[in-house]
């Protein structure tokens, strides 16, 4: 076997955008030379691969996972693979030290330049405007280290559980919902006579999860769910005993029925102020310190409505809960809506298909995730000691967050017939949602190429769970319908 050589790493995101990685991270990695096409440089060497297909990569291989690639260990090399096409050949590989695996995991800005994260921190924060912002932060994957006083009242809960309390962070048709500080959980609680409804919500929180874990991931990789826990009931005394004390006095919660899911959690500060410069009228503007302090402000998913286009009015009902972005605002922030369209076509693919519900009334955020550390290595424990091991293994970072596309609210989804009906209900749910998937009927030529992109992805999905003439039928009934309402001047009513 030839000697294995070394190089310093560059790498080709594409046939005319290499990436030079600094200096300092380019230390050597070895390839075997009939594996790889190779260009060498007088200070690089460029890798690509002809046939990526030939290297089997399991789950367990994934390194890093974002928006556009996945990164993988296979055969001693990583192999960066296109996740919007990627059944071409002409993917990147490359292979590099441990250092810089750990780089890619852990602070993720020169992975972000590779693979289409993005990464900021305090100072990158203070160098761009709010649009910026926006746009780096709103991609389907991205991260920001942030210091603020939510964050730090999270942190502090998570070290010291004993400063725990639950902090109501939204309420809808049939549940309030209790965020538990300095934990990844939140408690809906039924509101008054809507137990059936909430049940449902549990129930079919719970089928979709099952669905959408049992699918293949390069379906569902740009979008996040939930995951959803145990129902508690009002004679769980164990619960109520360890819990009732945690809600405010003010509450006057008794034992009551409801169930415990992951959080998603608000979109950051940095996010929350670049809104307010953005979009906000110019009085919520001279105020925004005490505006952005406000409980109702902190508690802030941005909704994705695709098929929303209209100016935003200059008047004082300014709110950052559940605040709703319209397309046009997106396109004003240069952000990718074909790949949002794609995304939520994915997801409503596998609600119908692999779920078999209707997806009546679900919803599609911006949301945020704290980083989840991993076990403290070995190497990493010989290094330290027993007093400030702790450090090292703090299970749940606030400061450190991912910003990503969400589902929720699955209280009024209920399962189909394959018929005729089932088609009528799909297209019902459709049109009963908000306006998060593009409009199916217009006139603006951006609204049309949206509506067909969603289109496109949402049948070549639905073909790899069944084959049915059913997701053809249900995009002709909600075209057909989107014409009969764009005659009346209202698409979505």
């Amino acid at each position: 076997m030839p000697a294995r050589q070394a190089y310093n790493v560059r790498i080709l995101l594409g046939p005319q955008r290499p990436l030079d990685l600094p200096s300092s991270l380019c230390e050597s990695y070895s390839v075997e030379p009939e594996d790889l096409l190779l260009r060498k440089s007088p200070t690089a060497l460029t890798v690509r691969t002809f046939l990526c297909q030939s290297y089997r990569v399991e789950r367990e291989d994934l390194l890093v996972s974002t928006p556009l690639y996945s990164v993988y260990k296979a055969d001693g090399l990583k192999v960066i693979m296109s996740r919007r096409d990627n059944a071409r050949t002409d993917a990147s590989v490359i292979s590099v030290t441990d250092s810089l695996k750990s780089l890619m995991a852990s602070t993720l800005r020169y992975a972000g330049e590779m693979s289409g994260l993005t990464f900021l921190d305090d100072t990158a924060l203070r160098q761009y405007g709010p649009e910026q912002v926006l746009h780096r932060m709103l991609s389907t994957k991205s991260y920001i280290s942030t210091s603020s006083s939510l964050a730090a009242k999270n942190q502090a809960a998570h070290d010291k559980p004993g400063r725990q309390a639950f902090t109501q962070v939204g309420k809808g048709q049939c549940g309030t919902v209790w965020a538990l500080t300095g934990t990844t959980q939140v408690f809906k609680i039924m509101n008054e006579g809507k137990q059936g409804q909430l049940w449902n919500d549990y129930c079919q929180h719970a089928s979709i999860e099952e669905a959408f874990l049992a699918t293949y991931s390069g379906y569902r990789r740009n979008i996040s769910l939930p995951r959803v826990s145990a129902w508690v009931g009002p004679d769980n005394e164990m619960f109520w005993e360890e819990h009732r004390g945690l809600f405010p006095e003010a509450s006057s919660i008794k034992p009551t029925s409801g169930f415990l899911s992951e959080r998603i959690f608000p979109v950051p500060l940095p996010v929350r102020a670049a809104l307010v410069d953005a979009f906000a009228p110019r009085e919520v503007k001279k105020n925004k310190e005490s505006f952005l302090s406000q409980p109702e402000n902190k508690d802030c998913l941005i909704r994705i409505y695709l098929g929303r286009r209209q100016t935003r009015p200059a008047t004082n009902t300014f709110r950052l809960r559940n605040f709703d972005m319209t397309v046009n605002e997106m396109e004003f922030l240069r952000l990718d809506t074909s790949l949002y369209a794609e995304t939520l076509a994915q997801m409503l693919a596998i609600i119908h298909w692999k779920a078999n519900l209707d997806a009546n009334d679900v919803e599609f955020v911006f949301g945020s995730a704290p980083a989840v550390k991993g076990r403290p290595t070995a190497a990493e424990l010989k290094a330290t000691n027993p007093k400030d091991v702790q450090k090292l293994v703090t299970e749940i970072d606030f400061n450190h967050r991912s910003i990503g596309i969400w589902v929720l609210d699955f209280d009024q989804c209920k399962e189909f017939a394959h018929d005729q009906g089932g088609v009528k209900q799909l297209e019902r749910g459709f049109y009963f949602n908000d306006p998060y998937y593009p409009r199916p009927v217009s006139t603006d030529p951006k609204d049309v190429a949206l509506w067909n992109t969603f289109k496109e992805c949402y049948l070549d999905t639905s073909a790899a769970f069944i084959a049915s003439g059913m997701p053809q039928q249900f995009i002709d009934a909600v075209e057909a319908e989107g014409r009969k309402r764009g005659a009346g001047g209202s698409l979505f009513k």
